[in-house]
């Protein structure tokens, strides 16, 4: 299930501290999907959302509520409201030597994400450097890749195009998710220690199969640290 970019927004502002389990972190799991283009991360995360009941947030939805909060500044001062103590500590672990304060769509987006784990109503995540700003939350931060071939053979097939085209087109995409993550987060995509898990989907291609991967792994991961 996806959840539209109001509900989204009175979800989070009518989250309360008080609600919170234990004061930390979200009551239901939060998932953040990072993926290759063509290795199956949308049908992933949605079989995951089933499993786990709960919603799915992509990025265009992150972007929506971004640019709602940027132009309205009364829900903008919720959002800081809700999230001050989460925010201040993820300028105090994310700053290197620059100043993040200075942009606008950078500051809006991770109160928004930090806002989606202070519901309490979990999710799935997907994109927009949400594994970097939730590094330090309780979360399951997952990467999908698969070979440049074999995302191009599915975009070709999905999106009825030829094989070269769909090439091209994986290559493109794929440059822009890593370039917004490194010119937003001054970090690599990529980077393996990032991700708590790491899957590639070229043989794996029963996607409900990939989710329930994945929440062995979360489970296995809850023992080993309760």
């Amino acid at each position: 299930m996806t959840m539209d970019a109001t509900k989204l927004v009175e979800a989070i502002l009518k989250a309360h501290a008080a609600e919170m389990h234990s004061g930390q972190g979200a009551e239901r799991p939060v998932v953040t999907l990072s993926r290759d283009y063509g290795s199956g991360g949308r049908e992933i995360a949605q079989h995951l959302a089933k499993h786990l009941a709960v919603p799915v947030y992509d990025k265009e939805l992150l972007d929506a509520v971004v640019e709602r909060s940027g132009a309205d500044p009364h829900l903008m001062a919720q959002f800081d409201e809700k999230t001050r103590g989460f925010w201040d500590s993820w300028i105090v672990s994310m700053l290197s030597g620059e100043n993040v304060m200075d942009d606008n769509y950078r500051r809006h987006l991770v109160k928004v994400v930090l806002g989606i784990l202070y519901t309490g109503n979990g999710g799935v995540i997907l994109g927009r450097g949400a594994h970097l700003i939730l590094a330090q939350q309780n979360v399951f931060r997952v990467r999908l890749t698969a070979s440049p071939e074999t995302c191009a053979d599915r975009v070709a097939k999905k999106k009825s195009v030829v094989q070269e085209e769909a090439r091209k087109l994986v290559e493109l995409v794929n440059q822009n998710r890593s370039k917004f993550v490194w010119d937003v987060f001054k970090k690599r995509l990529n980077e393996p220690t990032a991700f708590d898990l790491t899957i590639n989907t070229d043989r794996l291609t029963k996607y409900e199969e990939v989710a329930e991967i994945i929440i062995f792994a979360m489970q296995y991961q809850h023992r080993s640290i309760s």
